[in-house]
C-alpha cells in the first residue's frame, strides 16, 4: 500500500483552512450580533449590523453544510 503525500498534505491545509474560516465567521457573526443588541439597548439603530452579523452566520452554516456535502459520497 502506498501513501499519497501530496494529497494528504491537501487534506490538512484544506481542512485547517475550512476550521479557521469557520471560527472567524461565527465568532465575527456573534460579535456583530451582540454589539448590535447594546447599541439597541442605548437607544441606536443596530439594523446594519444585526444583519451583517446574521449574514456571516448564514455563511457559516452555509460552509458547514458544504463541508458535509463534500464528505458524504451519496450526495455526489
Amino acid at each position: 500500500m502506498k501513501i499519497d503525500w501530496g494529497a494528504l498534505g491537501i487534506v490538512i491545509v484544506v481542512s485547517i483552512s475550512a476550521s479557521v474560516l469557520f471560527m472567524i465567521l461565527l465568532a465575527s457573526s456573534i460579535r456583530l450580533l451582540s454589539a448590535a443588541k447594546v447599541r439597541t439597548n442605548q437607544g441606536g439603530s443596530g439594523t446594519v449590523m444585526l444583519s451583517t452579523g446574521y449574514a456571516l452566520l448564514a455563511l457559516a452554516a452555509f460552509l458547514v453544510l458544504f463541508c458535509i456535502y463534500l464528505i458524504v459520497p451519496q450526495f455526489h
